[in-house]
């Protein structure tokens, strides 16, 4: 029956709703909260962060979710992921103003002509290592999802497809975020748990950094010339993209375009500085992107009202992609209700326990690349990850800086392949791209991503990678 069902409705689509993608998950992780038993661990306060005791688990009564809890678990969705959702729709409404007022289509074209001598290879280099080392330094990957309507038409303009131009920042941002130098919603949070040097090891991270930006590099660069030799072989081949490319040509900036353009630039240049050394969250980000609204709007000389008007359309632009969210977090609040997720952590912790310190280390990675499917929030599974894998470090004579950069690692790149991370699906979304396409692209060079990050804890175990 429930195949009948879902044949019925993909039937008339040939890509998946990813609203019925998700809410298949949903189904499917409040079925299997009912059978896995409840357990949980103690917290404790440490520093005003809510921490488990590794050795507090325990199971407990069973806690059942209802239908009731199926159908509130979208309102709780919608109210654990309304700081991103907010700064999705102001990121909108901000570049509502920029594509109307006709500033984002004259800057690529601009762009585009400048660059029709140089070498695409060249520019995609470039503008990968520069978004890359943004994420590492700044852990911000969801800024992707601002930066891609103006990569993409440019790359269309170059003779490639929309799975190269998001390729040039998603790939960029999966290497920096993955294998960030200064992570503070992991990294830091892990480092301050397991009492070492907050940010040690960065030099350690940033050869990985370095290594694994430049496969990625590789990989999209094979893909590109595949696609361009052959069009034929592209993932998007008969498929609708909702970006054009646009011609390049020689154009003039109006006084106009100009003033908007500096204003533009002015607000975005703050708000990665505060990204950087201000420590701004979403709420920061979104006072941002309202502010760039109203400069740029204001700047170009249009009325407060018809800024309203654009600001609007462009936050309809990712009503969908915002919406994602909800979804997401939905999910994650079943498995919470259910109280199986310490379950399935003390479960997989003890898989780890009495190997050699190379299996160990290794299988903290699979552990935390499991677990992210769980709980996609950084903070959140360094708060309950790292007090349970401190202990197993130290049994299995692994440092707990490698066991951090596993957890790091596991918990990064993993982000780019998950349909229950919402900042992925709103960011393909975005893009045009479907999960599927994404999945078929970005899943065999996530299986080498992993086999190196397998030889980086390795040598990281056999250098007993400090400082302790």
């Amino acid at each position: 029956m429930m195949k009948r069902f879902f044949a019925r409705a993909t039937k008339k689509h040939t890509e998946v709703n990813p609203f019925f993608a998700l809410l298949v998950i949903l189904v499917i992780a409040t079925i299997f909260s009912n059978i896995i038993p409840s357990g949980m661990y103690e917290r404790l306060s440490v520093d005003g962060r809510m921490v488990v005791d590794p050795d507090s688990f325990q199971y407990v009564d069973k806690h059942y979710v209802g239908i009731s809890d199926f159908f509130l678990s979208f309102y709780q969705g919608f109210n654990n992921a309304a700081s991103l959702m907010a700064m999705l729709f102001f990121a909108g409404g901000a570049f509502g103003v920029v594509k109307r007022i006709g500033l984002l289509e004259t800057a690529i074209k601009a762009l585009a002509h400048k660059l029709k001598h140089t070498s695409f290879y060249v520019i995609a280099f470039i503008l990968m290592l520069a978004i890359g080392t943004q994420v590492a330094f700044t852990s911000m990957w969801e800024l992707s999802v601002v930066i891609i309507p103006m990569i993409v038409p440019l790359v269309l303009a170059l003779g490639y497809d929309v799975v190269v131009g998001a390729g040039i920042v998603m790939l960029a941002a999966c290497a920096g975020f993955g294998a960030a130098m200064t992570n503070p919603l992991f990294t830091a949070i892990a480092h301050k748990l397991a009492e070492l040097p907050i940010y040690s090891a960065l030099g350690y991270r940033a050869v990985c950094f370095g290594v694994i930006l430049f496969i990625c590099y590789l990989y999209l660069m094979r893909y590109a010339k595949k696609i361009k030799k052959d069009p034929s072989k592209s993932l998007m081949n008969g498929m609708n993209t909702k970006y054009t490319a646009i011609k390049e040509e020689a154009v003039t900036f109006t006084p106009a375009l100009i003033r908007a353009g500096i204003a533009f630039l002015a607000v975005f240049a703050f708000l990665l500085f505060g990204t950087v050394r201000m420590g701004f969250d979403f709420p920061q980000m979104a006072a941002c992107f309202v502010a760039m609204t109203f400069a740029t709007g204001l700047a170009y000389g249009s009325g407060l009202n018809e800024i309203c008007d654009m600001m609007g359309e462009g936050m309809k632009d990712l009503f969908y992609a915002a919406m994602v969210m909800l979804f997401a977090r939905a999910i994650l609040y079943i498995l919470e209700e259910a109280m199986v997720v310490d379950t399935i952590i003390a479960f997989l912790a003890r898989l780890v326990v009495g190997k050699s310190s190379l299996i160990t280390a290794n299988l903290m990675l699979v552990m935390q690349t499991i677990i992210n499917f769980l709980i996609p929030s950084g903070s959140g599974q360094a708060a309950i990850t790292i007090p349970i894998i401190v202990p197993l470090a130290d049994m299995g004579n692994v440092t707990r800086q490698v066991a951090c950069l596993a957890s790091q690692f596991g918990d990064g790149f993993s982000n780019f392949l998950y349909p229950t991370n919402g900042s992925l699906i709103a960011i393909l979304m975005v893009a045009g791209i479907p999960y599927k396409k994404w999945l078929r692209f970005f899943g065999p060079l996530f299986l080498i991503i992993m086999a190196v990050c397998m030889v980086f804890i390795s040598i990281g175990v056999g250098i007993k990678l400090g400082p302790f």
